[in-house]
């Protein structure tokens, strides 16, 4: 076969694993050359120092990531393990009084889940990349170097690196592994009238901060506390060092505090101080983190499909599907959609043209329930949310006691390697998925509508409106119906 030049655009988990498996399929023949384009830095040239000045956010490492990463042989056991912290057990805070802990060996195979920083994982995978390629003929990579447009008539991507002219680097295939503003993604939209694409918010904002493990609290342990601040939930995930990264969020519509707000860090420490429920926190270390950082915000990416026969091209990871952190699946399935591609090569003998639609036919069903059991698993009402974990717990429970009669809580079976697409299929069977969608989307549009002015309170008057347009006729009716009677 003649070789074929991809471009994958975005040194992300998936586009750093997809060069990895496209390279190592020259073994014997050279099929591909592969060039990687990315903005950022390569942070497999960077010692432990310069990581850690550039770590990013806390991901879990499961079933799903492992699995990809395992089909390249000593990349988990030579450069991944022992990068993050194994999970031990997992910490549900329905309330301040009510807490339950649960044994990770009860819901998790073992040495199938950590936590890591995320750019501690490209940092290995990259690793692994330039200690084997670096030097091939077959493998080029521009770091520091933007990814313009994608001229799909021409089959090339024009890129800009840092302080020099912009270049133009020609393709046969072309991987989008560019994240959420996704320049591949533009492309598609240029080039399909039906291509359908989504990206909006997840109606929340937050801010992290890094704090001591504190006394009691083992090493390991994950936990989500609802109200850990008044109003705040909170995901809280251990890292290495004996820390813990404590995310807190909550929903737009409420009004956030003024003491969170404050620019004085012994002001936030105070209230974290009287409110902060989770554990002992180290409140002055959390308030001067908290007061140096701005908001963050999550978005959520939806397409229909991910692949284009017309530019020869393919969607993957947070291109394709990117979430809210809420369920832990969004690296492990960036990953994995990597190593399907992998495996759909080597059933089709590296016929891309039979590849292109059957990546879509197996990852859109994936991505999609990712993201929408990312975001329609956990309700936006704090009372719908207390029901929905109570929910949860009488699953686990009825399984564990009788598990021939009660099927394990879907999402249980995600973290095991269960399908995304199962999971939502289970989930809708319960009718959670329906009901918290309903919830959730109809706290958006309301606020949205009251915010930008379509819909306003009416103010003097309105009870009585709503007793003359509702009530009377109720009263009507009964009256009517007691006169019949009698």
């Amino acid at each position: 076969m003649c070789k074929q030049h991809v471009c994958i655009v975005g040194a992300g988990p998936a586009g750093l694993l997809a060069a990895i498996l496209l390279l190592r399929r020259n073994e014997h023949q050279t099929k591909y050359r592969v060039t990687l384009v990315d903005p950022g830095t390569d942070y497999g040239k960077l010692g432990e120092d310069g990581l850690h000045r550039n770590r990013s956010w806390m991901i879990g490492l499961s079933a799903h990531g492992l699995s990809a990463i395992r089909t390249v042989p000593g990349l988990y056991e030579d450069y991944i393990h022992g990068l993050g912290v194994d999970i031990s057990c997992a910490t549900i805070g329905i309330s301040k009084s009510l807490k339950l802990t649960y044994d990770a060996k009860d819901f998790l195979p073992e040495d199938s889940s950590f936590t890591v920083d995320r750019n501690y994982i490209c940092a290995a995978i990259s690793r692994y990349l330039n200690e084997n390629f670096e030097g091939d003929d077959a493998f080029t990579s521009h770091y520091h170097t933007r990814a313009l447009y994608v001229d799909g008539e021409r089959k090339c991507v024009v890129a800009r690196p840092t302080n020099e002219e912009d270049i133009r680097i020609e393709y046969d295939i072309l991987l989008g592994c560019d994240g959420i503003r996704s320049i591949v993604r533009n492309a598609f939209i240029n080039n399909h009238r039906d291509f359908e694409f989504e990206l909006k918010g997840t109606f929340s904002y937050g801010k992290s901060v890094h704090v001591p493990l504190p006394d009691g609290i083992e090493d390991g342990n994950f936990m989500f506390i609802n109200n850990a601040l008044p109003g705040w939930a909170s995901f809280i995930l251990p890292e290495t060092g004996k820390m813990l990264n404590v995310a807190l969020g909550t929903s737009l519509d409420k009004e956030c505090p003024a003491e969170l707000k404050s620019d004085d860090p012994k002001v936030v420490s105070e209230y974290f101080k009287k409110h902060f429920h989770a554990f002992d926190i180290d409140a002055d270390e959390a308030g001067k983190q908290w007061v140096t950082q701005g908001w963050n915000t999550i978005s959520q990416v939806h397409c229909n499909f991910y692949h284009s026969k017309k530019i020869n091209a393919l969607l993957l990871g947070d291109a394709a599907h990117a979430t809210s952190p809420q369920i832990g699946q969004g690296m492990n399935t960036a990953l994995a959609d990597a190593a399907v591609l992998n495996a759909l090569l080597d059933e089709s003998k590296d016929n891309w043209e039979a590849v292109l639609p059957k990546f879509s036919e197996q990852r859109v069903k994936e991505g999609n329930a990712l993201t929408d059991l990312s975001f329609y698993t956990l309700s936006l009402s704090p009372a719908m949310q207390v029901k929905l974990m109570f929910g949860q717990m009488l699953r686990r429970k009825l399984h564990f006691l009788l598990p021939s009669v009660f099927d394990n809580d879907p999402m249980d079976e995600v973290a095991r390697g269960g399908k995304l697409s199962e999971a939502y299929h289970r989930m809708s069977e319960l009718g959670i998925i329906q009901k918290v969608r309903l919830a959730n989307d109809s706290m958006i549009r309301d606020h949205f509508e009251r915010n930008v002015g379509m819909v306003r309170d009416s103010g003097k008057g309105s009870f009585t409106k709503k007793v003359l347009l509702y009530g009377l006729p109720i009263v009507c009716a009964v009256a009517f119906g007691m006169k019949k009677r009698a």
